[in-house]
């Protein structure tokens, strides 16, 4: 996947899924998160994207299936583009 930290960074920011970016953190609060999901093989599950958002708040629920969905496909289709 041709992805770049930057691409990455802003579409975790746009899903913010922990509504940090809402709250009023900067557009790469989710770097860490974007590096780890960079760091998976091939296009990610939707268990590791929930997975290192669970791992990174200590919190199971943090990623909705439906925000890494989101996500996933956001990233095929931006590495398309």
């Amino acid at each position: 996947m041709a992805l770049t930290r930057d691409d990455m960074i802003r579409i975790l920011a746009e899903a913010d899924p922990v509504g940090l970016i809402e709250a009023g953190g900067p557009p790469d609060e989710y770097a860490a998160e974007a590096d780890e999901i960079l760091a998976l093989q091939g296009v990610p599950q939707l268990t590791e994207i929930t997975g290192v958002f669970a791992v990174s708040f200590s919190e199971p629920g943090a990623c909705s299936r439906e925000t890494a969905r989101w996500i996933a496909e956001e990233m095929v289709r931006r590495a398309g583009s």
